[in-house]
């Protein structure tokens, strides 16, 4: 893309697909009384994440919490396997960061919490990759306590990288994220939730493929 030196990436919705009705059949095995709608569960886990996701909740409260609604028995091991099912990183997208990289300076600002940071991290060892070999610099929500929209973790990416934001690229899944994005004077675009690959192909035809 013309005049454009980096690229910012979101990661769940984006480079990492979400998988959110089999980590909700997962807790439904596991739970006495499992939420029934998606909407239900979502509204349920929503504040916990949030807390997980600006540092505010460590995993262990995340789980002693969620045990409470469990049947007994069911081990710490089965409610944060449950939990980490939303998570689906496909190969290919590493490899494209990897590409990416060659010709931009690329970064990931990500809201997201220990435990499913902590997996995306396995599954990328498992594909035979190093997740941190992706990227320039990581930003992440619990790490630095805030989360997006805030527009204070937009002034820090932008303070600590150095970046000119009129030659920054930022990719995100979320229209309020994006928004806070142009604000900062991002050149912001957002993607249908994991559906990244052909926009991608369309911004980058002659890297990716």
């Amino acid at each position: 893309m013309r005049g454009i030196k980096n690229i910012v990436f979101d990661l769940g919705g984006v480079i990492v697909d979400l998988d959110i009705p089999t980590s909700l059949k997962a807790f439904a095995k596991i739970m006495v009384h499992p939420v029934g709608t998606l909407e239900e569960a979502i509204a349920t886990l929503r504040p916990l994440m949030h807390a997980m996701d600006v540092g505010e909740m460590e995993a262990e409260t995340f789980i002693s919490i969620m045990k409470e609604q469990c049947h007994p028995g069911v081990t710490d091991e089965e409610i944060v396997d449950a939990f980490n099912q939303i998570i689906r990183l496909p190969r290919h997208r590493l490899e494209w960061l990897l590409e990416l990289r060659k010709h931009y300076r690329v970064f990931l600002l990500s809201n997201i919490g220990d435990l499913h940071w902590r997996e995306t991290q396995r599954q990328s060892k498992a594909l035979g990759i190093d997740f941190a070999s992706c990227f320039d610099e990581m930003f992440l929500s619990y790490k630095m306590k805030l989360a997006k929209p805030d527009i204070r973790i937009y002034e820090r990416l932008i303070a600590e990288t150095g970046i000119q934001p009129s030659e920054t690229l930022y990719i995100d899944d979320l229209p309020n994220n994006i928004e806070a994005g142009r604000t900062m004077g991002l050149i912001s675009k957002i993607v249908p939730t994991n559906e990244v690959d052909e926009e991608l192909k369309k911004l980058f035809p002659e890297i990716l493929s």
